[in-house]
């Protein structure tokens, strides 16, 4: 498919099987100057998590890239910038608008279960939580296999030009970034990795790594040179996917490398709804689109969110408000939670297991599958070889042809996407926030048990005001939610990235 520099929208959302996904957004423009204002770009913009991958991104648009191009190569580079949530050991998804044609299309290279794995596995699930560490967990990476179809689909530079600013950035003395740095030395994760094989590469003997201490990755860089120069096939069918089966068969993985050669991502049609004036489109399952476009549906049915029901600005709680807890109940995946007991599932830095010759760490993907699982349930259904587990993730793109207005928008937090990301979706479009506000205002969340949990920060006036209605409150261990996003309004685009994460947008 050609695609048009001048008008082509592309979102690109990646995960690392760790229920953190991340999201590049890059927007392509016509060449046309028009007064935007301070806070907007005239030709294109670029929204990863940090701005030294959105740089990146935006570099690759100045070359004459395409959006994809851009995408990938922030994509890149963020695997190396936060390794906490992504990489090469991962899976993606991609949504993808074509401005000038109108189609839009998914490529889901989301992480597969292998053929074959631990017998009972999903009996383990209680006791996996909450960080669900160990190789028994690990999918079929499929990462790199969807760059490959994205890029042959929709790539306009030469495939080795996307990873030659990471290599350069692994090799030229790269630095601890500040926001791996809080992960690496949290009080509950550190004693994890500590006795994970990743303390190979974050610790330095009994001590963490700290932010700005030079983070030397020789592993990871080799393998990036030989993927730029051998393509994809390197780790599916080549050397660097022998070396990764090896490497984690030693940690209990049964992943092998028939397992890596069958992998192949799928191209489908997107969901498509209506939404006001605009059309909301987003990834089938297991992706999580559909709950997206549900809740949505159901807050657009509510009318006007600027007016009497709902106002989170100023906390006003009126008029058709649900009082009767019972009868709005949490939307899950398919199941209840394996108790009656809160869960949290904290994911960060996949299954904890590491390929030390590839340099790649590995996905902790087949725990998603753990929703099957009941607890006093006499059959639990094992996983299936090949099945894609259910996601939360949601790159989703909403068009108004009439006003020629787009907003690309993702998360990553795990079960907090949807919430992050149909809050920011109606601060931006009903509640008239601009793109950054619309991103940083606290969200609540309401969990697998029918409880509310409330960002820190989060209006108090609301949070009483659904206590007052009977909604029970529970605490959270952590907010992971990030978003990005991008809007194109008329001949101008904005960007941003989640401050949450130190985001920070680029473009031009």
């Amino acid at each position: 498919m050609a695609w048009s520099h001048r008008a082509t929208v592309c979102l690109v959302l990646l995960g690392l099987g760790l229920g953190l996904g991340l999201i590049v957004l890059a927007v392509a423009l016509s060449h046309h100057r028009a007064p935007c204002g301070p806070d907007a770009f005239a030709r294109a913009a670029v929204a990863a998590d940090s701005k030294v991958c959105s740089d990146i991104g935006r570099a690759i648009l100045q070359q004459q890239g395409s959006p994809m191009d851009a995408a990938i190569a922030a994509l890149i580079c963020t695997g190396v910038v936060n390794p906490q949530s992504m990489g090469l050991g991962g899976g993606v998804i991609f949504t993808i608008y074509n401005a000038t044609t109108g189609k839009v299309e998914v490529i889901n290279a989301r992480e597969t279960v292998p053929a074959s794995h631990v017998q009972g596995l999903l009996d383990q699930c209680r006791k996996a939580q909450p960080l669900g560490t160990g190789a028994q967990w690990i999918g079929v990476p499929g990462e790199l296999r969807g760059y490959a179809e994205a890029h042959r689909r929709h790539g306009r530079l030469p495939w080795a030009q996307l990873f030659q600013p990471t290599i350069t950035l692994l090799r030229e003395g790269f630095r601890v970034p500040s926001v791996l740095s809080q992960f690496l030395n949290n009080s509950f994760l550190r004693p994890s990795l500590y006795s994970s094989t990743l303390r190979q590469l974050f610790f330095n003997g009994t001590e963490t790594l700290r932010s700005q201490d030079p983070f030397p990755w020789p592993a990871l860089a080799n393998t990036l040179e030989t993927v730029a120069t051998e393509g994809a096939e390197a780790l599916y069918t080549g050397r660097l996917g022998r070396m990764l089966v090896e490497d984690i068969a030693k940690e209990g993985s049964q992943l092998t490398v028939q397992d890596l050669a069958a992998f192949q991502p799928e191209v489908v049609a997107p969901l498509e709804m209506p939404l006001g004036n605009y059309t909301l489109y987003s990834p089938p399952p297991p992706a999580g689109g559909a709950i997206l476009s549900f809740i949505l549906n159901v807050l657009k049915a509510k009318g006007d969110l600027s007016g009497p029901w709902v106002v989170l600005g100023s906390g006003v709680l009126e008029g058709n408000t649900v009082k009767d807890p019972e009868r709005l109940q949490p939307l899950g995946l398919g199941a209840k939670a394996p108790s009656s007991d809160p869960t949290l599932t904290i994911c960060s830095f996949g299954a904890m297991v590491y390929s030390p010759r590839t340099g790649i760490l590995l996905n902790n993907e087949l725990l998603d599958l753990c929703w099957r699982h009941v607890e006093g349930s006499a059959v639990t259904p094992p996983p299936v070889p090949g099945e894609r587990p259910p996601s939360c993730m949601v790159p989703s793109i909403l068009v108004n042809k009439a006003q020629g207005s787009k907003l690309v928008i993702g998360g990553a937090g795990g079960e907090l996407i949807i919430s992050a990301v149909v809050q920011t979706i109606m601060n931006k479009l009903w509640l008239g926030f601009d793109l950054t506000e619309a991103i940083a205002a606290p969200i609540l969340h309401v969990n697998s048990q029918g409880h509310v949990e409330y960002e820190p920060k989060f209006n108090q006036d609301v949070q009483k005001g659904l206590q007052d209605r009977g909604q029970s409150e529970s605490p959270r261990l952590f907010f992971l939610n990030v978003v990005q996003a991008v809007s194109q309004e008329g001949p101008c685009v904005y960007a941003a990235s989640d401050s949450r994460k130190d985001g920070e947008a680029s473009g031009y």
